[in-house]
């Protein structure tokens, strides 16, 4: 049955409101009335006011999904329970949205895809191989430890770019003030002595004259659109060679590279483990990596495979994935226990993964730093350039 979500009060006047299930509004409306609840607004349960998700609230909702499949709860209750927990409730009515749609027959998979904002695609296709492979407790719990992962990294970067982005701020704030007001006062004083202006102290003058003109502050503000128009516009990108460019970026494209490798690895394994054919849980896996571009040369590797050709084989033909997967695959086809052995490499990435986020990071501050002092340092140029102009001037026999 649908749920209502509802607002009403009680017979002593007092508001409350909350949900409940009903074949209709009639019917939930008169199922409360004869509770003594009086209503005063009630509509179907969607999730059309959600936020989108954090990574936090994700892996909250995958750990106790898992514990609770464990113990052997049906997925429907499940869901009932979680959408009384407190900080999941904060999602508004996804939960109770999503466990209607179970009800009604639908993959859990699709339905969090419909109603939880925030959810990324990969994360739906490894919840959709569990569910195929009969493994979603488990899926589940592995997707908790990722995000708690990435989470972890996230707060690793806020606080290691609160000291620089102050620094920059201030830094920042400091430079408009001596390039837009400062520097003029300078220049009529300099052109009253009659001191020709190095070309760094023109253009730093040019500079902010142009930046506090009308025309400037436009172009300024349509900079700034067209960033982050054309940063979201490449994240949702599927160029092919565009994806492997960023794959092959100095430092952050080893990151990268870890990164779907574990995925591709861990996926691969619950997959198998739970009895999919070995080209769909091929195909599955290269999904779940997130990664356009990967998801499409894994698809052609899982039709080598339906046509005979080991899975090693066709798996050192996927970029990125060949460089050390192949191995592990041919030591757990030859062991016979694939799964594990996947898993095992799945950690190894991911730990690597881990490691490289940290040096990313470590090296941030420093780079930041270093920008900021080298804008420093011209703008101290840009002063001190006339100034000895000037007294060679006045030095000069």
């Amino acid at each position: 049955m649908p749920t209502f979500r509802y607002q009403a009060y009680t017979s002593e006047g007092k508001a409350v409101k909350g949900r409940k299930e009903g074949p209709s509004r009639k019917a939930v409306r008169e199922l409360l009335l004869s509770e003594g609840v009086l209503v005063r607004d009630i509509q179907p349960v969607t999730a059309s006011r959600a936020k989108k998700s954090s990574l936090s609230l994700r892996s909250i909702l995958y750990r106790e999904l898992s514990a609770l499949l464990k113990a052997g709860l049906p997925l429907d209750r499940t869901l009932e329970i979680l959408a009384e927990h407190p900080e999941l409730a904060a999602d508004g009515d996804v939960l109770p949205a999503v466990r209607d749609r179970v009800r009604e027959g639908a993959e859990l998979s699709e339905s969090l895809k419909t109603h939880l904002p925030g959810l990324r695609e990969e994360e739906a296709a490894v919840l959709a191989a569990g569910e195929a492979a009969g493994t979603l407790s488990t899926v589940s719990s592995d997707l908790a430890d990722l995000l708690e992962i990435e989470a972890e990294l996230q707060d690793q970067a806020r606080t290691a770019l609160v000291y620089p982005a102050i620094i920059t701020g201030l830094a920042m704030l400091v430079l408009a003030v001596i390039v837009g007001y400062l520097l003029p006062t300078y220049e009529s004083m300099l052109g009253d002595a009659n001191v020709e202006l190095p070309f760094l102290t023109r253009f730093l003058l040019g500079f902010g004259r142009w930046m506090r003109s009308i025309p400037g502050i436009l172009l300024g503000a349509a900079l700034i659109s067209c960033l982050v128009i054309g940063w979201k516009k490449l994240k949702a990108s599927t160029s092919d060679k565009l994806a492997e460019l960023f794959f092959h970026l100095p430092a952050f494209g080893a990151v990268l590279s870890s990164r779907v490798r574990a995925r591709f690895a861990r996926t691969l394994a619950l997959l198998l483990e739970g009895g999919v054919p070995v080209p769909q849980a091929v195909e599955g896996a290269g999904k779940a990596t997130g990664s356009h571009w990967l998801a499409t040369k894994c698809t052609l590797a899982a039709e080598d495979i339906s046509q005979g050709k080991r899975i090693a084989e066709a798996v050192s033909e996927v970029p990125i994935l060949q460089e050390d997967l192949p191995g592990w695959i041919r030591a757990g086809e030859a062991s016979g226990d694939l799964p594990d052995l996947l898993r095992h490499a799945a950690s190894g990435h991911e730990r690597s993964w881990k490691r490289g986020v940290d040096r990313l990071l470590s090296l941030l501050e420093p780079v930041l730093i270093i920008a900021v002092g080298i804008l420093i340092l011209l703008v101290a140029l840009a002063v001190l350039l006339p100034m000895l102009r000037m007294n060679q001037m006045l030095t000069a026999p």
